[in-house]
């Protein structure tokens, strides 16, 4: 996890504990006209060139690829559930122009290569052709976002891999361990099946190689750090090896995997995502999405320069991205609270099968719109106070915050506020589509005096809504909101306390919402 003084993309868990944990969410639209560069596939030993993306221009970046068993050819698969076929890998539909909960991140094909499974990071399965449907995640509460999928030899079943090592087996796939419980350095970021199917590999980002089952360990990268994380693993045919990949084209081989060549010297024009096997003696790297984190190294030596406490989290609608900074720190949350108010009296509107009152709606606008602390201390002892909000907290999966009757000195992590964001911008079980409708509206009409921070640097028209907060003695100020235009989609939170002044606390805030438009732009 980042610090006060180190930063990283990380993913974070977004949906934590609640029962409406990573279900029903979908993707905020794009703005009208929004294309990400096409990507190339570069090819290494006896794998042929088949065609890439290159040049043209789709829909979602590119997340994964899938061979075909001939190794003649290869599915390439966008976030949004694109699929593009190249060789003799067959088209058998995608996902393209459909309402997603959670963005795809990987795909596995079948083993006659007539059908492929797609997979969302909420553990959603979808199926193509002759690939059968044997189960999914998407009505479960996961610790960690799921970052890859193996298809069991007779494409009878599937194995699903969490970020946390976490490992979920269906259909005729057999069960044989997980990292779910072990404390990890860095995130799992995908998973390979042993030939006969009685186990698995499991690969880190800092090139870490796990094994279950029959899956052979052929070596890892161990205390060695690759100059960019790993991204991919592929299993030799025989089982006797495998490949890693990292996000510079950087090709790892152990056991009996050879090395063909990669892209580490070359540069490539977009990261890394993933490696398909051609056979024994070839691969493809498939390159990928081309945002950055917005915490660089410059951000992030000027936020940790200035003084204070600082917890900030932004995530790309479009990838499903999480950057974090600290985002274990929890601090004050002044009047940013108040969108839990809000949301704990919809909920509770909405349990007893009614809109919000007339009482309620004229307490709700002067809260949110003009920041009011005579309607916020009024609306928290109309819904039961902290203990309420505290109930709603946990139905949505807030697992590091906590409200106190002083609620001014409530606290909150970055992340709790990207979970509650998105239970407002994005179908879910807890709020329906009206009350969420309602929530948003009144977010969309703060006052400008309210509205600072994540607004800096930001497109006009592109802020859909923001709320913000602050308690000058305390050095607390902060802001949270949703960017959406010019090819960005994304949520941001930027919390501070024990700001040495407000001007420190503008330009912290500032930076990392200038950083986050620069950096999420597709």
């Amino acid at each position: 996890m980042a610090t006060a003084s180190f930063a990283v993309a990380v993913l974070l868990t977004l949906f934590v504990g609640g029962a409406a944990a990573a279900v029903g969410r979908a993707p905020a639209a794009r703005s009208a006209g929004t294309t990400f560069p096409g990507t190339g596939v570069f090819a290494f030993g006896s794998a042929a060139s088949l065609g890439s993306l290159a040049g043209t221009g789709v829909n979602a970046p590119i997340v994964g690829m899938a061979a075909t068993p001939s190794a003649q050819g290869y599915w390439l698969v966008g976030a949004d559930g694109g699929v593009y076929a190249f060789g003799d890998a067959r088209y058998f539909g995608s996902l393209g122009g459909v309402a997603l909960s959670r963005p795809i991140v990987g795909m596995a094909a079948t083993a006659d290569g007539g059908g492929y499974w797609l997979v969302a990071s909420d553990g959603g399965v979808f199926t193509f052709g002759d690939a059968p449907f044997a189960g999914s995640l998407g009505a479960t509460a996961l610790s960690d976002p799921i970052v890859g999928m193996a298809a069991s030899p007779d494409a009878k079943g599937y194995w699903l891999v969490g970020a946390d090592g976490g490992v979920f087996a269906f259909g005729d796939a057999g069960y044989a361990g997980s990292l779910g419980a072990t404390a990890l350095s860095d995130p799992i970021v995908g998973i390979a099946a042993a030939p006969g199917g009685g186990g698995y590999w499991l690969a880190g980002a800092d090139g870490g190689v796990f094994t279950f089952g029959d899956a052979t360990f052929t070596g890892s990268l161990g205390g060695r750090t690759p100059d960019q994380p790993i991204v991919g693993l592929a299993a030799t045919p025989d089982g006797g090896g495998y490949w890693l990949v990292g996000a510079d084209g950087g090709v790892f081989t152990f056991g009996d995997a050879t090395f063909a060549g990669s892209l580490a010297a070359q540069a490539p024009a977009q990261p890394v995502v993933g490696i398909a096997a051609a056979g024994a003696g070839g691969y493809w790297l498939a390159e990928g999405e081309s945002t950055r984190s917005p915490f660089t190294a410059g951000v992030v030596a000027d936020v940790g320069g200035r003084g204070g406490q600082v917890t900030a989290a932004v995530e790309d609608l479009y990838t499903g991205k999480v950057y974090a900074y600290d985002p274990d720190l929890a601090v004050a949350t002044a009047s940013i609270v108040k969108v839990q108010f809000l949301g704990t009296v919809l909920a509770e509107a909405q349990s007893a099968g009614r809109g919000l009152t007339p009482q309620e709606q004229g307490l709700a606008a002067p809260m949110i719109e003009v920041s009011d602390n005579t309607a916020a201390s009024a609306m928290l002892a109309h819904v039961g106070g902290p203990s309420a909000v505290a109930a709603f907290d946990a139905s949505v999966g807030l697992s590091g915050s906590s409200v106190i009757a002083n609620w001014a000195f409530s606290t909150t992590t970055a992340p709790d506020q990207l979970v509650l964001l998105h239970h407002l911008v994005n179908p879910n079980p807890v709020l329906t589509d009206q009350s969420r409708a309602y929530a948003l509206s009144l977010l969309a009409q703060v006052e400008p005096s309210q509205a600072f921070g994540v607004t800096a640097g930001i497109a006009p028209g592109a802020l859909q809504g923001i709320k913000t907060g602050r308690y000058p003695s305390s050095g607390v100020y902060g802001s949270i909101g949703w960017v959406r235009g010019q090819g960005r989609d994304y949520l941001i939170a930027v919390l501070t306390q024990a700001e040495p002044s407000e001007q420190t606390a503008d330009a912290t805030m500032d930076e990392i919402s200038t950083s986050a438009w620069e950096a999420l732009g597709h």
